[in-house]
């Protein structure tokens, strides 16, 4: 496969997004700006650079009423939680293709976007893994060719240092990571979980799932 594949972002969820970014801060030192909204999906979000082409994405609803059901109890913690995790790509195409030859269930790619602050509107294309795929299973994203990528928009300061993927299904997840050339150690856990440990200027802190 011809298509380079590399960590994206992690997404973490909270009940209330100020509060997040509250916590956020008093953990890491730093503080995440404001990201957007996403109308299609009654959220919205704040975030926080991990590097040059990495973020971090504090996640919670915005309008109850139309909050799209698939993310549920995913952002009804009250503490920081990851509970999703990306990996980018400059072939959507090519990546979903892969991902279906190694007998997985992935949803059709579609695109998606998000209002900035600024008012103006952030593109990709995304496919996710529906259920019956791994616990754990990280989404696919190709963005916007012109778009501004969130790393390069967002406070700096914060870095990270590891990710820990925990799936009762790791044998299939890491043989999928493999043929993506995606350098994590994915290991058995009685469900599906992700941990990060992360460095900031306050030193060095850690988000783990249930």
């Amino acid at each position: 496969m011809t298509a380079r594949v590399w960590f994206d972002h992690l997404v973490v969820g909270v009940r209330d997004l100020a509060d997040g970014r509250s916590q956020f801060e008093a953990l890491s030192g730093v503080a995440p700006v404001y990201g957007g909204e996403h109308p299609e999906l009654g959220t919205h979000n704040a975030l926080v650079s991990l590097g040059s082409v990495a973020y971090l994405e504090i996640l919670a609803p915005r309008d109850e009423s139309a909050l799209d059901p698939s993310f549920g109890e995913a952002i009804e913690h009250e503490r920081l939680t990851p509970i999703l995790w990306a990996l980018a790509t400059d072939d959507i195409e090519a990546v979903h293709r892969a991902v279906v030859d190694e007998g997985l269930p992935a949803a059709a790619p579609t695109s998606g976007s998000r209002v900035t602050a600024e008012g103006t509107t952030l593109g990709w294309t995304m496919f996710m893994l529906p259920p019956g795929a791994p616990a754990a299973a990280p989404f696919f994203i190709e963005w916007r060719p012109g778009d501004a990528h969130p790393a390069t928009t967002s406070p700096g300061g914060c870095s990270l240092r590891s990710l820990t993927v925990r799936s009762p299904d790791h044998a299939p997840l890491g043989r999928l990571l493999e043929r993506l050339r995606v350098e994590l150690d994915v290991t058995a856990g009685d469900a599906g979980s992700i941990a990060a440990s992360l460095d900031g200027p306050e030193g060095r802190f850690e988000l783990a799932g249930r």
